[in-house]
């Protein structure tokens, strides 16, 4: 039994080392790992070399930047694409956005603005485009677009944005006769509007009621002659020419 112990001990030690030397080895693989991982972070593989900026027109690429508030030479994988794009939807004229990150060193910005949907004259008389929320920026147009201008209408009125919004939500050949839009608000309409259109006809309705009354409207103008239309509880018409009779009719009562 005694002579039996020693050999036993001896085939230990070879097992013990192997084990020592895949520590140490593993340890150093470690290492070498950590070493490689922050040269790549130090490197220019992992900065930003170019950002580009897609979809914008009524921001400048200098503008979405800014509120990237990230620049060539910084990360590029800090910040996240997510916490980036939040930083872009910020800014007012932005409906939504993507970040898009391209291996290595590419950031693209891809841009969706909310849609021009009227327009405003100035107080200098040059456009200004009206966007579907509320927002109302310089036109980026060479010509006054074929949408209707806002006229009347207060900062911070409730139903300027709503009306905003509720043309956003209308097809194009609903809106392109519309030639103006401006607030005419009562006791029993607060949000009442009075629009005019470029076939000659007067119309009045409601905020809340354009989106329903305009398919009416476009019936309307296509078969009749110019006149005052009403679009609210009851729907009502009344040519120019009957009017016109009827003034012609008062003053030859009233000689």
């Amino acid at each position: 039994m005694n002579e039996r112990i020693p050999a036993l001990k001896q085939a230990e030690l070879p097992a013990k080392g192997k084990k020592r030397g895949r520590k140490l080895l593993a340890i150093v693989i470690a290492l070498l790992a950590i070493i490689l991982v922050f040269l790549f972070f130090r490197s220019s593989l992992a900065k930003i070399q170019v950002i580009n900026v897609e979809g914008a027109s009524y921001l400048t690429a200098e503008e979405v930047k800014a509120a990237l508030a990230v620049n060539v030479g910084d990360s590029f994988f800090v910040p996240s694409s997510g916490k980036l794009e939040t930083r872009v939807r910020s800014l007012k004229p932005v409906k939504e956005a993507s970040i898009v990150k391209h291996f290595p060193g590419k950031l693209t910005v891809k841009l969706q603005e909310f849609e021009e949907v009227a327009t405003e004259l100035g107080a200098d008389g040059k456009v200004q485009a009206v966007l579907a929320n509320g927002l109302v920026l310089p036109s980026k147009q060479g010509a006054l677009p074929d949408k209707p201008i806002l006229t009347g209408w207060k900062t911070g009125d409730a139903n300027f944005q709503a009306l905003c919004q509720t043309l956003s939500q209308l097809p194009d050949h609903l809106l392109t006769d519309l030639s103006e839009i401006k607030p005419d608000p009562s006791k029993s309409y607060p949000d009442r509007i009075k629009l005019y259109t470029r076939s000659r006809f007067e119309v009045v309705t409601t905020v809340g009621k354009l989106s329903e009354k305009i398919i009416f409207l476009s019936d309307i103008v296509e078969n009749r002659e110019p006149g005052r239309i009403v679009l609210l509880e009851a729907d009502t018409y009344f040519p120019y020419s009957a009017q016109n009779a009827d003034q012609d009719g008062a003053d030859s009562a009233n000689p």
